[in-house]
């Protein structure tokens, strides 16, 4: 494959941090693509056939491996031989000293998208989402001089991609082997020992062919023992000296050694047209030319020109302080005008600046970069830089720059911490912008922690701001303020004042965000469709910054909430987008509270639950208290909504307690109007179903309700109908719940039908579908105590009841928990009449309806009827009983061949229900 047409310098690496695209082909062409340019091995690399098709082969069956061996063996040169081959991306990093695992991994990350990368907030979730780059893209990454990293960071790096590629790869070099352990991913290692003796007499043939024929082979076989870089110095006629290399690069005249220094101490190959003012006129490209001939500096296969480590090594223990200091400055000319990655620039210069002792002009030169470093996902990097500046020189501006950096990294607690030491420290001579800067920064991570006090301490000691969009930030840090504190009504009237005042579309716009936002989070669902379309018509097309995904997540919520699934869905793929061009972990939380809350609303309860206890965690770790409360409100309502009552109202009285202890009675509110979905608050309210209603949890539990209060009032026809419609929705785990509600209203209709068996098979039923969510195991059992403790007949039916009815005027009241009749403001007692009662509640239970003498005699002595024992006596006690009901409205009448009791309108008879225990 073409390679592009190498140079008798050729380079046996490239550079820190190279990115190399296969060429993009079609797919019907079928063609293969070619090999990238930039990572291929030098001009002269023979003796290695056999060490590369190994490696190849092992690339293909295990997607990890190392090749370590000594300094100089050609590691570098093989895997770039076989990067060569590869058929989709390379990406290339070179380790240098210095160098933290987190570097080395987001520049991989940011050369393989050759983009800014999303903000990691941890080692592992950065070798996560570089393995789902390097999978997505069949990529391959090289990393040269893994040894260079601490060694746990080798193994960290190693392992955290080596379990997780399956379609990319990690070639890795490196001067040690790295360590296993009894449960490490698999990978391959090769150690590269030096060339055997036939190689090595073809590769010093080679020199020779490239730089003239020398003498001396034996001699440089035996001191080499095979190594390249020791065969190539004895080929450059240093095989007589102790150390060929260091001899070499004493001897370089004045010029060439200024040369080699400005490279030996750059971590970053250069091209010549960088290099030619180093050197007045012409010099420098003579100076090149004659450092290759002596083959001191190597050249890669894109013309970028750099020294072995070997050499680096060995040259900068040569320089003096002098030779350095000019070097380090000429670098620090040239970086400036070549075109690099920002990261990569900011980190070459302070690197060099650092070791001129230029430490205020580094002071400057970071504090002016932060905000490029956090764009590029590289905040971490920049606290490093910012704790690296002497402490004099930790001035306010740096202290802004580092609480920016930790808010990015989602560190609130400590960003909060040296806020309010800033704050403090800036006295009334303080440049005003900075102190305005510190005061806004301040009130949001504030909000954010939910320092309600600090946050209304520092907006109140703000000046009136002059600046437009500091007047906003401001007025919406007041409203969301006075929110928390449980002053919603004054919010929205500072809302719409502002609104009132203002022709702005952006104020009018952020201030119907706010009321949306707010309304939301408060459950007053009517009050949001209007705000949301003034929102989104109004901040449409909103620039790229921190709030822009925000009013797309938002809206995501809102639309659920609002049963519009196919938009929100939209909303939440489109904040989803933008957020991958800003890379910002705050936002991303933000994002995945709102997207789990969707879950929720689109019924899928158990992945919502999940989601948001998964957001608690992540939010509380970083300070963020808001999302985490958001999260915790979210995490009790889908615990409740799934039965699990105990865990999902000890965590909302957790999370309303927390929440007052920090004044936030807004979000207590919250956390207590998450309780309206506790199932037994719900059986106590009057049950409606919403024939439109989209939302499939909220569908599905209001017939499950309004099943359960048909049953109730022993109205079977509307029950079954319900049980029908509901059916279709309540399937899965998710509706568990539901299933079981069923049961238990079909339990109920078969209890006021008398049928014991099977009332007790649906509550079987009822306590399997409950299980099968892992509701509470006691929930049904206090459902049906709630519901059915007590059956009340009247004269249109049947029904279950908690209470008794009330005792109207008009109303005749016979109850048998007490063996009480009341009528008309008197009670007779039934309590020592206790055969005519007897009678009496057989009568009532089926009032309008002629009971058989033989029903009233087993009713009265749990005897057979006889003619000659029982009628004079039954006789008696219904002529007593008729004495008893004069004057109430009921009476008993004989009917042959029994008797029935007759009922006025108000007539209730009440009695325990032995199957609601």
């Amino acid at each position: 494959m073409p390679t592009g047409t190498p140079s008798h310098r050729s380079r046996r690496r490239p550079a820190a941090g190279t990115a190399v695209r296969a060429s993009r082909v079609s797919r019907e062409e079928g063609t293969r693509a070619v090999t990238p340019r930039g990572l291929g091995p030098p001009a002269v690399f023979v003796g290695r056939k056999q060490e590369l098709q190994r490696l190849s082969t092992l690339l293909r069956k295990v997607r990890t491996g190392v090749v370590y061996g000594l300094p100089g063996v050609g590691k570098s040169a093989l895997v770039a031989a076989v990067a060569a081959k590869h058929r989709g991306p390379v990406v290339h990093r070179r380790i240098a000293p210095g160098d933290t695992l987190d570097a080395v991994v987001d520049d991989a990350r940011r050369l393989l998208r050759e983009a800014p990368v999303a903000q990691a907030l941890s080692d592992d979730s950065r070798l996560e989402d570089l393995a789902r780059e390097l999978e997505a893209r069949r990529a391959l990454f090289v990393l040269d001089d893994l040894h260079v990293l601490r060694p746990e960071e080798r193994l960290a790096l190693v392992e955290g991609l080596s379990g997780r590629l399956r379609h990319g790869a990690l070639l890795a070099t490196s001067r040690e082997e790295v360590p296993r352990h009894a449960a490490s991913p698999d990978r391959f290692e090769l150690r590269l020992d030096g060339l055997p003796e036939a190689a090595a007499k073809l590769l010093w043939r080679q020199l020779d062919t490239l730089y003239g024929a020398r003498e001396g082979f034996a001699a440089a076989w035996a001191r080499s023992r095979g190594v390249p870089f020791l065969l190539r110095r004895a080929h450059a006629n240093d095989a007589d000296v102790e150390e060929p290399v260091r001899a070499a690069l004493a001897a370089l005249p004045p010029d060439e050694r200024h040369l080699a220094a400005v490279l030996a101490l750059s971590e970053l190959p250069l091209p010549a047209s960088a290099l030619r003012d180093v050197l007045p006129g012409e010099a420098a490209g003579e100076a090149l030319r004659r450092l290759g001939a002596r083959l001191l500096v190597e050249t890669d296969a894109r013309g970028r020109h750099g020294v072995h480590d070997l050499v680096r090594e060995a040259f900068q223990t040569l320089l003096t302080a002098d030779e350095a200091r000019a070097a380090h400055e000429a670098l620090l000319c040239l970086l400036e005008r070549e075109p690099l990655p920002e990261v990569v620039r900011v980190r070459a210069m302070c690197r060099h600046l650092q070791a001129l002792g230029r430490h205020e002009q580094r002071r400057t030169f970071i504090v002016e970069q932060a905000e490029a470093l956090v764009r590029q996902g590289a905040a971490g990097e920049l606290l490093a830089l910012l704790g690296s500046l002497p402490p004099a020189l930790r001035t306010p501006d740096v202290g802004l720059a580092r609480a920016r950096a930790q808010v990015r990294l989602l560190d609130l607690r400590r960003a909060y911490s040296e806020l309010l030491e800033l704050r403090a420290s800036l006295g009334d001579a303080e440049d005003a912008a900075l102190s305005e800067q510190v005061g806004t920064v301040l009130v949001r991570v504030a909000l954010f922690s939910l320092e309600l006090d600090a946050c209304e301490r520092t907006l109140g000691a703000m000046p009136m701001p002059r600046d437009a969009e500091v007047f906003l930030q401001q007025l919406l840090a007041w409203a969301a303020l006075r929110f928390f504190q449980g002053r919603l009504d004054e919010s929205l009237e500072m809302l719409d004042a502002a609104g009132t005042a203002s022709e702005d579309k952006r104020v009018l716009g952020w201030c119907a965000y706010a009321r949306a936002l707010m309304c939301w989070i408060e459950g007053r669902d009517e009050g949001l469709e209007e705000p949301l379309s003034q929102c989104l018509s109004l901040l449409e097309g909103a620039p790229l910054n921190s709030r822009g995904p925000l009013v797309a997540a938002m809206s995501a919520g809102i639309l659920s909430r609002l049963g519009r699934f196919t938009q929100a869905q939209a909303a939440l793929d489109g904040a989803r987008e933008r957020l991958g061009e800003l890379g910002a972990p705050r936002l991303a939380l933000e994002l995945d509270c709102i997207a789990a809350l969707v879950l929720g609303e689109r019924g899928e309860r158990r992945a919502a639950l999940a989601g948001l206890r998964e957001v608690a965690g992540r939010a509380e770790q970083g300070g963020y208290l808001f999302i985490h409360h958001l999260s915790r409100v979210g995490a009790g309502r889908m615990l409740l909504e799934l039965g699990r009552r105990a865990e999902g109202l000890a965590l909302l009285e957790e999370a309303a307690a927390a929440a007052r202890a920090r004044g936030a009675e807004g979000l207590a509110r919250a956390a207590e109007a998450a309780r309206s979905s506790d199932v037994l608050r719900q059986v106590e309210r009057p049950s409606a179903v919403e024939p439109r209603e989209v939302r499939p949890g909220v569908a599905a539990r209001q017939r499950a309700l309004a099943a359960l209060a048909a049953a109730t009032a022993g109205d079977s026809v509307r029950a079954e109908g319900l049980l029908a419609s509901l059916e279709p929705l309540a399937r899965g785990e998710d509706f568990a719940l539901e299933r079981a509600l069923a049961h238990l209203s079909r339990a109920l209709l078969h209890r006021l039908s008398e049928r014991a068996g099977e009332a007790r098979g649906s509550l079987e039923a009822a306590a399997r579908s409950a299980s099968e969510g892992a509701a509470d195991p006691e929930l049904i059992p206090e459902l049906a105590r709630t519901l059915a403790s007590l059956r009340v007949v009247t004269s249109h039916g049947s029904r279950l009841a908690v209470e008794a009815p009330a005792a109207a005027s008009d109303a005749v009241v016979l109850d048998a928990r007490d063996h009480a009749l009341r009528a008309g403001g008197q009670t007779v007692s039934l309590a020592k009449r206790v055969l005519p009662r007897r009678l009496l509640y057989a009568l009532a239970r089926q009032p309008g309806r002629t009971l058989s003498k033989e029903a009233c005699v087993r009713a009265m002595w749990e005897a057979d009827y006889d003619p000659r024992l029982h009628d004079n006596a039954l006789r008696v006690h219904v002529r007593h009983l008729r004495e008893m009901l004069e004057g109430t409205g009921a009476r008993l009448v004989f009917e042959d061949p029994g008797y029935r009791l007759e009922v006025p309108r108000g007539f209730a008879f009440v009695r325990d229900e032995p199957g609601a225990s």
